[in-house]
């Protein structure tokens, strides 16, 4: 499990993660990079800190470094997902932790300075598939195009940001429950590893997270159950149990509410996009459903065909 604090190894040469992948639920977290999410396909929820974007096809959201961030889709969906390290555009642009971007496609009448960024993610993307001779410098350029819109268009003053004890507590808070959703959690015993009183954890969590901790444990249980209900062939009752839910009963409820259909429905509406070997790995960690799709891009690199070859 890479959440709540995720970390994703990325390659000097190429200081960049990129994956092309289809998400159901995703419970909050945050990372020291920049994330872009270029939605291709579909619709989903992104709940950054207390404000929910839903993002519809070619909707594109920029999240800052550090920012609580989750997603919810009960839609079929494909989404670019674009995340680079803070410490490699510190080493272009020495002040980037000073400044953060607000890059909200939605609704917006001028979509060129968009269009300027989807092309460049799409450039990124099939460079990085592609592996040319050379792409490393490719990318490298790619980048550096890419944080000159950034400063140049998209730049704001920046807000209240979580200091660093903040994030240590909520990094301890949120990995001890990643560590034991399976098993009945309560605030007493968040509380006895900051030694605080439950009631101040109750809020503290409120405030940092922008919710509460039972919704919280119940998005880390949830985001669990859909892995195993498309994953594997656990039976319902098993994966209630797996996951730590309280009874079938709070487990249907909380998947109704989340996703508009019953835990057994939507196995039988997403298992057949899975191979059955896949689905029978029984494996812990939440896994992305990778995609790899040219098509999604073409438009935004009509500029660039004989350099990606799309045949």
């Amino acid at each position: 499990m890479k959440y709540p604090y995720e970390q994703v190894s990325v390659n000097e040469d190429v200081p960049v993660f990129t994956i092309m992948t289809s998400v159901k639920v995703v419970s909050k977290h945050w990372h020291n990079r920049i994330e872009f999410l270029f939605l291709l396909k579909g619709q989903v929820d992104v709940f950054v800190d207390s404000k929910k974007y839903t993002l519809s096809q070619n909707d594109l959201l920029l999240i800052n470094s550090n920012e609580v961030h989750g997603v919810e889709s009960n839609h079929d969906n494909v989404i670019l997902m674009v995340q680079i390290p803070i410490l490699f555009i510190k080493k272009c642009y020495k002040s980037i932790e000073q400044v953060q971007f607000e890059c909200y496609s939605a609704g917006k009448q001028n979509q060129q300075q968009y269009n300027e960024i989807r092309s460049l993610l799409a450039q990124l993307y099939m460079t990085l598939d592609k592996k040319k001779n050379h792409h490393d410098l490719k990318v490298h350029s790619l980048l550096l195009d890419l944080l000159y819109q950034l400063v140049s268009r998209f730049k704001v003053e920046k807000g209240i940001r979580a200091a660093k004890k903040d994030i240590e507590r909520m990094s301890r808070l949120t990995e001890y429950i990643h560590k034991h959703y399976m098993h009945p959690i309560t605030l007493d015993e968040l509380a006895a590893i900051e030694q605080l009183t439950p009631p101040y954890v109750s809020r503290y969590f409120q405030k940092q997270m922008g919710q509460t901790f039972l919704k919280y444990v119940n998005g880390v249980r949830l985001e669990h159950a859909v892995h195993y209900l498309v994953e594997t062939d656990m039976s319902i009752i098993q994966i209630t149990l797996e996951c730590g839910f309280a009874n079938l009963n709070s487990f249907h409820k909380l998947f109704k509410d989340t996703f508009h259909t019953t835990p057994h429905q939507y196995r039988k509406m997403h298992v057949h996009h899975l191979s059955n070997e896949r689905r029978k790995k029984n494996k812990k960690q939440y896994d992305f459903i990778e995609k790899n799709d040219s098509q999604y891009l073409h438009k935004y690199l009509e500029k660039h065909k004989k350099q990606y070859d799309f045949s």
